[in-house]
């Protein structure tokens, strides 16, 4: 490293009307270095990476760039001085090329104003072969590539601009474990490059992998930075928590009677082939399979969302009709939680209102009152411990985590028979992650049959009775879950 950071935050404060949302903190980067920035959701990361973005132009303290100051008025800003940020929810456009996505606002012209076709395809091609992604046909629509390409791409992208300060806000998120590889390998070319990044995620054994050093954030304020190799994960938790992390779930009560909650037969569309599997009282089934290999959208069918070409499905003894209704699973005992909390969820609309939507023509009339609703959904918030508990809060202003949790909520008021949860734990800290996951054991205890399909194999491994794999719509391997580890796994993907 270089004698002198590129780039310095010093003493930054922000506050957000009566909330100190950053409080005195300082953060350095040097030239070719990984910095991760890592802590629970709501410790102000996403706050100043948005300072550091130009999104937010009000704040205290003072930031250097190679050791001048300057204060971004927006992002425009930012990429004008080389700074770049690839935000957790992709701003690519799908149905634009590949090469389109990779110049998206900045289109090579020729010298009459035209869009240079040939050059931008050229020059997209020679980029993508250097930065080893050569696979990918520039002239393909985006779209037609799987979300963790399309993730990839916009990391390209901001890459190709030239920015020489690169922000990746939970960049792997939605990527398969090959292509989280391929990603680890290319932010590497990139450190050799004198490139230097700022990298977020809740990953933590990932944040190992790829820092040099780490910077942790609490309530607002600055905890510590250490060098990677001087620390681990453990150590890395009890800093992001403020306490020793409790990783115990609720003991595993045996209520499995035998009794069959679910049972799927020969489930087979476009994505999947002969999917089986039943899933009795009180147990939760996980399915875990890497991006792109149809558990995300068979949890879809079951609930009505994605048509498919034959197979049954029967819930406590009623066998579903065929393609079936969201309204019609709801009301025969099945629910389902999306992997996207912002499309399932109404983030304008009160946590109370999230939390009844579903259940109006239960609550006693066509039009129920707000002290009825209120009084449905009161027990279900205090049960899953949504911070702050304001019921009449908005959605939108909750963290990742207290979101999830009013998507669990909204289905403990009237339960189903069976929960289906698709990627529970994504985008969580640990301290979300551990809550959210004794939720579902909590469900599992009472009786209940739980379905938990993820990409992510901790999540799978920690609340999982049984584990089915799938790869490339097919399901591979079907256990219980006693000595199975990540390895085991992966290996089968």
């Amino acid at each position: 490293m270089n004698a002198a950071p590129i780039l310095q935050l010093q003493a930054i404060s922000k506050r957000f009307g009566t909330i100190q949302a950053l409080d005195q903190v300082d953060f350095d980067l040097y030239e070719g270095e990984i910095h991760a920035l890592v802590g629970e959701n709501g410790a102000g990361k996403s706050t100043l990476m948005r300072i550091l973005s130009g999104v937010y132009t009000e704040y205290e303290g003072e930031f250097l760039l190679d050791g001048k100051p300057v204060h971004l008025h927006s992002p425009h800003d930012a990429l004008d001085l080389g700074i770049g940020m690839i935000h957790q929810e992709l701003s690519v456009m799908p149905e634009l090329s590949v090469a389109e996505n990779l110049f998206l606002g900045r289109q090579l012209t020729t010298r009459w104003g035209t869009v240079d076709w040939k050059k931008m395809h050229n020059t997209a091609e020679q980029e993508l072969e250097r930065l080893g992604f050569s696979h990918l046909d520039v002239r393909q629509p985006l779209g037609n590539y799987s979300l963790g390409t399309q993730q990839v791409v916009e990391v390209l992208r901001t890459i190709i601009s030239g920015a020489r300060v690169i922000i990746m806000d939970e960049p792997t998120s939605a990527l398969s474990p090959a292509e989280v590889e391929r990603l680890i390998r290319l932010i590497d070319k990139l450190r050799e490059s004198k490139r230097s990044i700022i990298y977020i995620s809740h990953f933590l054994e990932e944040v190992m992998r790829v820092a040099d050093r780490v910077t942790v954030l609490r309530d607002g304020q600055k905890v510590a930075t250490l060098n990677a190799p001087e620390t681990n994960v453990n150590n890395l938790i009890s800093l992001i928590l403020g306490r020793e992390v409790n990783a115990t779930l609720p003991p595993a009560i045996s209520t499995s009677n035998g009794h069959t909650l679910m049972e799927v037969n020969h489930l087979t569309a476009d994505v999947f082939k002969d999917i089986s599997f039943t899933i009795n009282q009180g147990e939760v089934l996980g399915i875990y399979g890497a991006i792109g290999a149809g558990h995300f959208d068979l949890a879809r069918a079951l609930f009505g969302m994605y048509r498919f070409d034959t197979g049954t499905i029967t819930v406590d003894g009623h066998r579903f009709k065929p393609n079936h209704s969201a309204r019609y699973a709801i009301r025969h005992g099945l629910a389902f939680a999306t992997e996207s909390r912002r499309k399932s969820l109404l983030m304008e609309e009160a946590i109370y209102r999230n939390v009844t939507l579903p259940h109006l023509n239960r609550i006693g009339s066509l039009t129920p009152t707000q002290s009825q609703e209120l009084k449905v959904a009161a027990p279900a918030i205090h049960m899953v411990n949504v911070q702050p508990p304001d019921p009449l809060n908005p959605v939108g202003k909750l963290s990742g985590g207290n979101q999830q949790k009013v998507a669990i909520a909204r289905w403990l008021t009237f339960p189903p028979k069976v929960l289906v949860m698709s990627e529970p734990t994504r985008g969580m800290d640990v301290g979300a992650k551990s809550e959210v996951l004794s939720l579902l054991r909590n469900f599992r205890n009472q009786g209940y049959g739980v379905l938990v399909v993820s990409s992510e194999p901790e999540t799978i491994l920690t609340v999982s009775d049984r584990v089915i794999v799938m790869s490339h719509g097919h399901i591979v391997a079907h256990m219980e879950n006693k000595d199975l580890n990540k390895d085991v796994l992966m290996r089968l993907l």
